[in-house]
């Protein structure tokens, strides 16, 4: 009589699936320095290395190699931008690429100039929209210092933000989250934060957890499709998420720390501010992503604004 093999009768889910995958995404982004082998990213998400790869290409609608070749050019486009005095084989080497001439072809394959070409076409350019790098030549905002806060004036639309900017030592949060992949704007947020907060409401984690929204990519460089914004909320230690979201931790560490009081329309120009501030304040940027961390419902506000910080990861001292 043959024996049966074992089967597992645990189920697993599509959500199962997108959560893991996106663990493989996270580890590949903390790894683009050096080449990982296929084995290594399947065992950081749990998933078996034989049938990995065809995962992942199905949910992400890319390759494991084009994900990782994505992504390095991306980081050595902001780092080209943020750092113009730097030698562009050393942004090459550190972004993971073997010579500067692999770079040098990879990356005119991908944004139709040669890196030096790129960079100069940079100079001068303010920050796009929400993401983690800017442009470190942007035109400093006008305004008058008061006692640590910048008040800030925009000629185009004679709006006036109050920014609180701080160099603060962020605790490492240890979160539940939902990533959707799409254009950074409204209709990608509330996707996100909406299914986030089916989850946590019924749970009670939104009276004890603070609520964040992280930001991967830099929208002037990483297509809209591709883009990667988190709806995260804080968890008790020792707490897992049960039924939907994944579980990370963002790291701890120094971060300039940009608060405003703002309506829906301003995030956008916040964005802009809190990286003027930064930079003017001669700052270096980290590779991690920058976040957003909710202090209210706007619901609940007089008039109907966010209290928000803006937080950058910079380089450790």
């Amino acid at each position: 009589m043959t024996t049966k093999p074992a089967i597992s009768t645990t189920p697993v889910t599509l959500l199962d699936y997108r959560k893991r995958i996106c663990e493989a995404m996270n580890y590949i982004n903390q790894h683009l320095d050096r080449d990982l082998p296929l084995e290594e990213i399947a065992r950081s998400a749990a998933f078996s290395s034989f049938h990995f790869h065809r995962i992942f290409t199905i949910l992400t609608g890319e390759s494991v190699a084009a994900f990782t070749r994505r992504l390095r050019l991306e980081r050595a486009a902001n780092k080209l931008e943020q750092a113009p005095h730097r030698g562009i084989t050393d942004i090459a080497l550190e972004c993971g690429f073997s010579s500067s001439q692999n770079f040098a072809k990879a990356f005119r394959q991908r944004f139709g100039l040669s890196p030096s070409s790129y960079r100069k076409s940079k100079q001068g350019n303010t920050f796009g929209k929400q993401g983690n790098a800017s442009s470190p030549d942007s035109p400093y905002a006008a305004g008058m210092l008061f006692t640590g806060s910048l008040l800030f004036h925009n000629p185009a639309n004679e709006k006036e933000l109050i920014m609180e900017g701080s160099i603060q030592e962020m605790p490492a949060y240890r979160v539940a989250y939902v990533r959707k992949l799409g254009a950074y704007g409204h209709e990608t947020c509330e996707k996100a934060f909406g299914e986030l907060m089916a989850w946590a409401g019924p749970r009670g984690y939104l009276e004890s957890g603070t609520v964040l929204g992280v930001y991967w990519d830099n929208p002037e460089v990483t297509p809209p499709d591709k883009c990667r914004t988190d709806a995260c909320i804080s968890l008790p230690e020792g707490t897992v998420p049960d039924g939907g979201p994944g579980l990370q931790t963002l790291r701890g560490g120094p971060y300039a720390v940009c608060r405003f009081e703002i309506a829906d329309t301003d995030f956008q120009m916040a964005w802009q501010e809190a990286f003027n501030w930064f930079m003017e304040k001669g700052y270096a940027c980290d590779d991690g992503p920058c976040y957003e961390r909710y202090h209210n419902n706007p619901g609940d506000h007089p008039e109907g604004k966010w209290i928000v910080d803006i937080c950058i990861p910079l380089k450790p001292a």
